[in-house]
């Protein structure tokens, strides 16, 4: 096993400077970049990894420890859904692995992640990044394997959707169905990448066909402040033929509304789509109908760990990036 003072004296670098840089410190103890570069490159080349981490990596036998960072907001019950799928593909190998949840808090992943935190574990993927978060781990050298979840990194593997696409697909349905003005309700803020992508894709096909797209912007997801959000801008939702929710949250909320306030005819005047992450039968069971284009992450957490335990039986510099389809689920009309 390589160790710190090896790398000091291939690098001709003294044992501290070394063990300072490897931990993640070089910034904070003004070690310039060139340093730091030529103590990274030793030791990717001799195959340096830390103790805690060597022993679990080269034992075949021993049980590999995989965290799994998630952020503590609104998004906390697709876990479910996404630990399933780690399960799933743990179960359909060989490899004794313990998954391990830790929370965060957006925009301040560095609290809880940083290089020497995560030597504990074999390998951490990294889910519901923001930013600020995704512009730490660019900026970080970290020397354990990370997979980023439903975020691109040329530098890190990782499993998304094609967020762009999907957006364009809900464009593309209510093209076919001849609706012209739209509304998309979304609660965008700067934590939410995809929804900035998912706008993107759906106002750029819209306005391609001679559609045209407001947006109406709730300052967050929840039940209450996306009915008083609905019904400041009520006007606005009554007048487009069609309605893309960037979240199911948003989506049951103006179906409830709707439904209590009778403010248009489902389907005859409107049609709603809503991007969701959870089993359809919820959908099936509203009031109105709801066609959903489901973000699959069940699948998108069995291809997190299936990466994970192909870097753990070889290279773990290795890097792939696995785009996963997302489903669209037409509901034209309600069991109820």
């Amino acid at each position: 096993m390589v160790t710190i003072r090896e790398i000091a004296e291939y690098t001709g670098l003294s044992p501290s400077t070394v063990s300072i840089v490897l931990n993640g410190k070089a910034k904070s103890r003004n070690i310039s970049e060139k340093t730091a570069k030529k103590i990274w490159d030793a030791a990717r080349e001799l195959g340096y990894t830390p103790n805690i981490s060597a022993r679990m990596l080269r034992n075949n036998n021993a049980k590999k420890y995989v965290a799994v960072f998630w952020a503590n907001d609104y998004r906390a019950p697709l876990l479910f859904d996404f630990i399933n799928g780690m399960q799933q593909a743990i179960e359909a190998s060989e490899m004794d692995v313990e998954i391990v949840l830790r929370l965060f808090t957006p925009d301040q992943l560095y609290k809880s992640a940083q290089p020497d935190q995560l030597t504990m574990y074999s390998a951490t993927v990294i889910c519901t990044a923001s930013k600020k978060d995704l512009e730490y781990l660019e900026s970080t050298r970290f020397v354990t394997p990370i997979v980023l979840y439903n975020r691109y990194s040329s530098r890190y593997s990782n499993v998304l959707v094609d967020n762009e696409a999907l957006g364009a697909k809900a464009a593309e349905i209510f093209i076919s169905h001849g609706k012209k003005k739209a509304v998309v309700f979304t609660a965008y803020t700067n934590h939410y990448i995809y929804y900035e992508k998912r706008m993107s894709g759906f106002m750029n096909a819209f306005s391609n066909s001679g559609g045209t797209t407001t947006i109406i912007n709730s300052p967050s997801n929840h039940y209450k402040t996306a009915l008083e959000t609905i019904s400041e801008m009520e006007s606005v939702f009554r007048n487009a033929d069609c309605v893309l929710c960037l979240h199911d949250l948003l989506a049951i909320s103006y179906i409830n509304y709707i439904v209590k306030n009778k403010l248009v005819d489902i389907p005859s005047s409107q049609e709603i789509i809503g991007i969701g992450n959870r089993n359809s039968d919820i959908y099936d069971n509203l009031l109105i109908p709801l066609s959903v284009i489901e973000v699959p992450i069940e699948a998108m957490g069995y291809e997190c760990m299936r990466i994970i335990m192909t870097l753990l039986e070889g290279d773990y510099t290795i890097y792939e990036s696995k785009t996963v389809d997302f489903i669209y689920t037409p509901r034209l009309s309600c069991k109820l």
